[in-house]
């Protein structure tokens, strides 16, 4: 890692958390068992890693992992694009990952756009489609919003960024569990989290969970939500599901 910008929130509790987080994304990686490079470069707010997984020769799509989330286990869900596609994957700035481990970048201040253009313009990517879901799809369209001649195509799943439910019922389903962990950390309680975020029976993100809430400190602000005036120059095909 270099000595890159160093401004905001650092992201895990000490560096023995940090150290075990990159231990965890390593051996995450190793299991996939996929060709790939990977890169660090410095952009406007720190320090980005990033990688190229998959047959170089192929057309590239680009995947962001969600909010407190990491690339490797991201991947895991879209692995299948492979067989069609490079598969571009930045670690987000202020997240889980090995991009820069200070938390600068704000969704509220539309800047993830700005970053993510910065990425492609580390790649010579003039046009390219992305696969995101959750928290990045919001990141996506701040991307979209200033860059829409850039988007060949989109895949939203589950996207924050469009709309909200009811705030009441998510404070009951989400924050709940995240504090009866917090307040009483025990299999129980880490069952309840894994339960509402996903997961639920699988060692690897069980491990995941345990160690993101035990070592790092999470990204509570909801992300930006834009409107239809916003978006207007966006005219790339698009899917939401």
């Amino acid at each position: 890692m270099s000595g890159g910008i160093k401004k905001g929130k650092f992201v895990y509790k000490n560096q023995d958390s940090l150290n075990k987080m990159h231990a965890f994304y390593d051996k995450t990686l190793a299991s996939l068992g996929v060709s790939y490079s990977e890169d660090y470069f410095e952009t406007s707010f720190g320090q980005t890693h990033c990688l190229l997984v998959g047959n170089k020769d192929k057309p590239r799509i680009c995947t962001i992992h969600g909010g407190n989330g990491i690339t490797t286990l991201n991947l895991k869900l879209f692995l299948s694009l492979l067989k069609d596609f490079c598969i571009l994957v930045p670690d987000v700035i202020g997240m889980l990952g090995k991009s820069e481990s200070y938390r600068n970048i704000s969704s509220k201040k539309d800047q993830y756009g700005i970053w993510i253009n910065e990425v492609l313009n580390h790649y010579g990517e003039e046009k390219i489609s992305f696969v995101v879901s959750s928290y990045s799809s919001a990141m996506f369209l701040s991307f979209a919003k200033y860059y829409p001649q850039r988007v060949s195509s989109a895949l939203l799943l589950v996207p924050s960024g469009i709309a909200h439910g009811s705030i009441l019922r998510m404070l009951g389903k989400m924050v709940v569990p995240f504090i009866k962990y917090y307040s009483n950390p025990s299999e129980k309680t880490l069952d309840a989290v894994i339960e509402t975020m996903g997961g639920k029976d699988d060692e690897t993100w069980r491990e995941f969970f345990d160690l993101m809430m035990s070592s790092y400190k999470m990204e509570m602000k909801p992300p930006k939500e834009y409107s239809k005036k916003e978006m207007a120059a966006f005219k790339a095909p698009l899917l939401i599901m």
